[in-house]
Formats: C-alpha cells, structure tokens, sequence
C-alpha cells in the first residue's frame, strides 16, 4: 500500500476538518500552534485506548458474532466508548484547561474537536491500512466528524468548568455527554443494519449542525478583543 496515498486517505482529511473547525473562530482564533500541539496529543491519545481496547478484544468478537445485545450495549458504551472518551479528555484537562488561550466559550469547543480530529487521523490511519482505501474514504467523513462532535461538546464543558463551576461535575458531564453519544453511535453500528446504521450517521450529522451553530452562536455574542 502507498504510503503517501495512505496519509492522503487518512490523515489529511482529519486536517481539513480542523481548518474548517478552525475558522469558524473567525474573531479572535486561537495560537496555531497549540492547537497543532493539541492536534498531536490527540493522534497520541490512540495508543493507550488502542493498549486498553486490547484488553476487551476477545469478547467484543464474541459479543458481535453472538449479537447479543447486552454484550454489544457494554462494548460499545463502557468499553470502547468510556475508553476513546476518556483519554481525549486528558490533553484537554492537562493541555487546555490551564492555558490563558483558553480566553472564550468557544474556544473550549475549538479544542476538543482539535483533539478529537487527531484522534480520527491516527485512527484512520490504523483502519486503512489494515482494511483497504475503501474504509477509508468512509471514516474520512464519518469518523472525523464523530470524533470531532464528541468531544467538541465535551469540550464546551471544559470551558464552563473553568468559569467557576464545580471541576469535577462539569467535566464528568462533558465526558458523559461524549460517551452517550459515542456509544450509541458504535452499538447501531456493531448491530449490522444498514437502517441502523444511517441512523448512527443522521446522529452524527445533528450533532455536527448543533456544534456549528453552537459556534456561531458563541463568535456573534462573545466581544471582541
């Protein structure tokens, strides 16, 4: 396989996600290089999940070959989910939360979709190469977009924790919103059917349009300077 077609494939398109994401901070756009600090520390943030995801390999093949529903329901929400949620959170908490950059509400939302493209791009990296170009080009739209929506929202909640709500409650929301969320999303697609399935990308999408217009929101109300 190509090296340079496989980053095509994989990598660059989590990149022009973070463009587009970027610049919808029009008015006062955050340090380049941070967010390609956080970008980074987001491709990183796959080794751990893929070392503790290895740990439940065995009996998520057995939960999707059985189907069994309940099976699937841990897998996708307090295996996978938990997991992928959980260690993007940590270059937001450890990264973000403690720079004065972190200055506006939507900048919290910047961040989390940074840190959830670069997971996306390493990710898709590892699922191109192990399952050809066609997966790929799928997970270079949906799976950028999903990683972006989780934890963009997750990252909404990191800004409000550091405007005086309790640390704790407000992060444990935003990581319970992205876990929701991204568990639904994996247990529709662990149950093989195409209707299902386009429901987890139609879930996808509204929650895509909702972080955009979020972001407007925020750019038009907050005051510049």
């Amino acid at each position: 396989m190509p090296y340079l077609l496989l980053l095509l494939v994989s990598v660059l398109p989590g990149l022009l996600w973070l463009v587009f994401f970027y610049r919808q901070d029009r008015l006062n756009p955050e340090p380049k290089g941070l967010v390609g600090k956080v970008f980074l520390a987001g491709m990183l943030m796959v080794v751990p999940a893929g070392v503790l995801e290895m740990l439940w390999q065995v009996p998520l093949q057995e939960a999707r070959l059985t189907r069994a529903i309940l099976s699937l329901l841990t897998m996708a929400f307090l295996v996978i989910a938990l997991i992928e949620e959980g260690v993007k959170m940590l270059p937001l908490y450890l990264l973000v939360r403690p720079n004065p950059e972190l200055n506006e509400p939507v900048d919290g939302i910047v961040y989390g979709v940074t840190v959830g493209l670069g997971f996306a791009a390493l990710e898709n990296l590892l699922y191109t190469y192990a399952m050809g170009y066609r997966v790929g080009l799928v997970r270079a739209v949906v799976g950028c977009l999903a990683h972006a929506a989780f934890s963009g929202w997750g990252g909404w909640y990191l800004w409000q924790s550091k405007q005086g709500a309790k640390l704790l409650l407000t992060m444990g929301k935003g990581l319970g919103f992205a876990v929701f969320w991204h568990g639904l999303y994996d247990f529709l697609l662990f149950l093989e059917e195409p209707v299902l399935s386009l429901l987890a990308f139609l879930a996808v999408g509204i929650l895509v349009v909702g972080l955009l217009e979020k972001m407007q929101l925020l750019v038009r109300t907050t005051p510049a300077g």
